[in-house]
């Protein structure tokens, strides 16, 4: 009968080691639960853009001058010869690289170009200057648009011909107004990869053309037009 007590009191011990082990216990299983269903911190690619940036656009850009009807006809005059506004005009498609230099970052920023334009019967070498510039950075999809108005200027440099007067000589000259759009986006920090669109509403030249097939006299083509350029491009922003 003495044993009965001994095994009552061996059962109260357990109960109360169990009950004083349960708290301890259900704190851990709550902590373990709030680390398996907390969502993991959000990772940080730095996809992001500097103030300063380097960079080359690769694309094609179609230019466009017409000859006023008045200039043709002075000109006519002084020659003696008989030709048309079609004949002076110059309308010529070339390929274009551009190296291009960004200062500001996003909001209001400056911008230079230096357009190089190889056309079948020349090569051009200009300065774009823009002055008005503005663009919204949107981190959370790394893309980076913009506005853009300048002005440009170019030189016209003739290929090797067989006329002396205009061989690897420089022909002529091509100012514009430009004003452009574009976007970047950036896969990587700081990198980003740009398109851009380009348009002239106002733009003049003149230049010395080589003579066509068939001629061997200098054309003298140029007026008054429009330029367009479409480029996309790499840069280190």
């Amino acid at each position: 009968m003495r044993s009965r007590p001994v095994f009552f009191l061996w059962l109260c011990s357990l109960g109360a080691l169990a009950s004083a082990l349960a708290p301890g216990r259900a704190r851990a299983q709550d902590a373990a639960a709030t680390v398996a269903t907390s969502a993991p911190p959000e990772r940080d690619d730095a996809r992001r853009m500097g103030w300063f940036g380097v960079g080359a656009r690769f694309g094609y850009t179609q230019l466009h001058l017409v000859p006023p009807a008045s200039l043709v006809g002075s000109y006519n005059s002084v020659t003696g010869s008989r030709s048309t506004s079609a004949e002076h005009t110059v309308s010529s498609t070339a390929m274009t690289v551009t190296p291009t230099l960004h200062l500001g970052g996003g909001g209001f920023f400056f911008k230079v170009d230096v357009p190089l334009s190889f056309a079948s019967d020349y090569t051009t070498y200009g300065l774009g200057l823009y002055p008005i510039n503005f663009g919204i950075y949107l981190p959370r999809v790394a893309l980076f648009q913009y506005g853009s108005l300048g002005i440009a200027g170019s030189i016209a440099q003739s290929r090797s011909t067989p006329d002396p007067a205009t061989s690897n000589k420089i022909i002529g000259a091509v100012a514009q107004m430009r004003v452009a759009t574009g976007l970047k986006y950036f896969p990587a920090s700081n990198l980003a990869v740009s398109f851009e669109v380009g348009y002239s509403p106002w733009a003049a030249g003149v230049m010395l053309l080589p003579p066509g097939s068939g001629s061997n006299t200098t054309r003298t083509q140029g007026g008054f037009g429009s330029i367009w350029d479409l480029s996309l491009g790499v840069e280190w922003l």
